[in-house]
């Protein structure tokens, strides 16, 4: 009876440590949220381990772009 449970204890470890590294499926993949709120007019972004997320940060610069070079037609 001891072993059982102790194969039945290494069976739910093991399948813990597969759902943990995410061998037993995949999450679907999140859609990205690229447009940065605006707070008075001033762009908000979202803070990440390394600063800011880039993709915001890069669709302003992109926005700004546009509009500096309408501005100059």
């Amino acid at each position: 009876m001891t072993v059982l449970f102790v194969l039945l204890a290494m069976a739910a470890i093991g399948a813990v440590g597969l759902a943990a590294a995410g061998r037993l499926g995949e999450l679907p993949e999140a859609e990205p949220d690229r447009r940065p709120e605006y707070v008075n007019g001033d762009p908000t972004f979202d803070v990440v381990v390394r600063g800011y997320r880039m993709d915001e940060v890069d669709a302003v610069i992109d926005d700004l772009k546009r509009r500096l070079n309408d501005a100059q037609l």
